[in-house]
């Protein structure tokens, strides 16, 4: 007959006992440093954009294509995504564009989909980056103000004045 009184394998339970520790010392950490992320404030906080600086170029030709140009930031801890822009003072052709420079050092603007707020960042708009590139007012004028809804993917749509200003000597913006 068997003996089914057997004697425990102490190197296996030992084994066991080490696996669990293991796993119960990593949960342990990580929700530690949940904790820790979520007291600082950073679990779940939603993009929040601010538009703090707008204007718009007046152009040297009457009535041409022109830039609007905003100072964009994201206070939250989500990125947002500008999608567009528009504007009830300009009927149709404002787009999204992006500073590009060719081979040959030559600088040209380039429609683009999107523009990238970053979690905790800023987007400054410049003749040397993104800009909103759209057919000026004809009547147009140094201190006018054009009202700009900017359509954000996470916070929605954000309405702001942008004052129009002359281009100045040596400088775009």
């Amino acid at each position: 007959m068997k003996n089914l009184h057997r004697r425990p394998d102490f190197r296996r339970i030992r084994e066991a006992l080490g696996t669990g520790a293991v796993a119960g010392v990593a949960s342990a950490v990580a929700l530690g440093g949940l904790a820790a992320w979520t007291v600082a404030g950073y679990a779940g906080t939603p993009a929040r954009i601010e538009v703090q600086e707008s204007h718009v170029l007046l152009p040297v030709i009457p009535g041409s294509s022109t830039n609007a140009y905003f100072r964009i930031v994201n206070t939250g801890g989500a990125p947002d995504r500008l999608r567009s822009v528009s504007s009830p003072f300009v009927v149709s052709g404002i787009e999204l564009t992006a500073h590009r420079m060719n081979a040959t050092s030559g600088a040209y603007r380039e429609r683009t989909e999107t523009v990238s707020v970053p979690a905790y960042g800023e987007v400054d708009m410049s003749p040397f980056g993104t800009a909103v590139t759209l057919p000026a007012g004809e009547t147009w004028r140094p201190g006018d103000r054009v009202t700009f809804t900017l359509d954000f993917e996470r916070t929605g749509r954000v309405t702001v004045d942008a004052v129009v200003r002359p281009v100045t000597l040596g400088t775009a913006s």
